[in-house]
Formats: structure tokens, sequence, C-alpha cells
């Protein structure tokens, strides 16, 4: 019975993982975007990165060779456009506005990032 048990999770684990390949890779909504391959299951890379002190150059370099906009993860993307970081950083009336988080980003009561 034990035995049963190990191959039925081993089985449901399994599938779980070829589930999520398969939707991260086909089906997901920035699977469509330029990115690395390994960027569509898992972001361990971009955090290996992080932390040996070379995300800044590695997403440079995704810039580099793939352009203006790059997956980064399976729920990460970089913009390097001054339009799209317009339109993250600041709410410009278009009725969403920011959470307090986005007060970083001024300084003397204006929006650094205003344009």
């Amino acid at each position: 019975m034990e035995e049963k048990s190990w191959l039925i999770y081993g089985l449901l684990a399994y599938l779980i993982i070829f589930y999520l390949i398969v939707y991260r890779s086909l089906f997901a909504p920035l699977s469509k975007l330029p990115g690395t391959r390994h960027s569509l299951i898992t972001d361990w890379y971009l955090m290996l990165k992080e932390f040996t002190s070379q995300r800044r150059e590695y997403i440079h370099e995704l810039h580099k060779y793939y352009g203006p906009v790059v997956r980064l993860g399976p729920n990460e993307v970089s913009f390097t456009s001054l339009g799209a970081v317009k339109e993250i950083y600041s709410s410009g009336g278009s009725g969403y506005d920011k959470t307090e988080f986005y007060t970083l980003f001024k300084q003397f009561d204006t929006r650094y990032v205003s344009m």
C-alpha cells in the first residue's frame, strides 16, 4: 500500500510540473514577449544574478539582444522606453490610483518620473 502512495504522489508531482511548464510556455500572457527560454518557466537564473550582484548587467545585455521589452521571468518584464516608465509609474488621471509604494518616486511633493 505504501509503495502505491509514493507512485501516486510522484505521478501527481510530475503532472503539476508538466502542467506548469506547458502553461507557462504556451498560454501565459507573458510567453509571447521576447526573452530567454528559461525565463518562461522560472526566475531562478535572475535570482542567481541578483545574489551575485550581476542583475543590472544581465538585464542590460538582455535589452541589447532582445530590444526595449524583455521577459525576465514568468511574472516579470523589463522596459527601457520612456513612455513605458511614464505609463507604469504615473497614473496621469487614468483612474487607477497608485498605492503608497509609489510615493518612493516622489521628490519635493512631485513625482520624480513626471515626464
